[in-house]
This record gives C-alpha cells, sequence and structure tokens, in this order.
C-alpha cells in the first residue's frame, strides 16, 4: 500500500511542493528526487510548503538542507512555508536546520547536524 505523501506542482518557473501529513521513512528519497529535478529544472523560486506537515524524521531534513544548500549555490534560496504563517527562505544547512528546530522543538535535539 503506497500513499502519496507529498505534491509537487508547477506554476511557470515556480514550483511547490505541499504536504499534510508527517514526512519520514520511505519518503526522503522520493522528496530528493523531486527537489533534485526541481533544481536541475532551474525552477524558481521552489517552495516547500509544510504548514500541515506535523512531523519530519532526520532523513527529510537532511534531503530539505541538501536542496536549500543547492538553492544558495545558486543564488535563489529554499523557500519555506510553516505553521503559524511563519516563512523563511533558506540557503544553508545551517539555516535549515535552524528553522526547522523552531518550528519543530521536539526534533531540534543536540547532534541533529
Amino acid at each position: 500500500m503506497s500513499r502519496i505523501s507529498f505534491t509537487v506542482v508547477r506554476l511557470g518557473g515556480a514550483a511547490l511542493i505541499w504536504a499534510d501529513r508527517p514526512l519520514g521513512g520511505s519518503i526522503a528519497p522520493k522528496l530528493n528526487q523531486a527537489l533534485a529535478q526541481l533544481d536541475a529544472d532551474a525552477a524558481t523560486p521552489i517552495v516547500v510548503d509544510l504548514v500541515r506537515v506535523p512531523a519530519l524524521d532526520e532523513g527529510v531534513i537532511a534531503v530539505l538542507a541538501a536542496a536549500a544548500v543547492r538553492a544558495g549555490d545558486r543564488g535563489r534560496g529554499l523557500e519555506l512555508r510553516l505553521s503559524r504563517g511563519r516563512s523563511a527562505t533558506v540557503a544553508s544547512a545551517a539555516q535549515l536546520r535552524m528553522v526547522i528546530g523552531q518550528a519543530y522543538p521536539s526534533i531540534a535535539e543536540p547532534g541533529a547536524a
């Protein structure tokens, strides 16, 4: 039984990745593939909407961190939409982990870098 865990929407040159359930487990490689393809396609901006995502695991955080680095290397950053109307544009793994740690305090543990 396979459920789609995220949706990719292309709007012109822009891209939106949206999910409404916990992201973890086997989803990380699929998410990495989608983000890498969007980067290869030079999508801008790439927006990752996590507003309705209650939890992320370390594999998904690592994928998002890698995407932030790729976007930062291209001078555009990865745009995040988070709960309570928060948003951030991150261009490095450290920035992404800081923002995710603030949005998901239960996963911001020492040694998660």
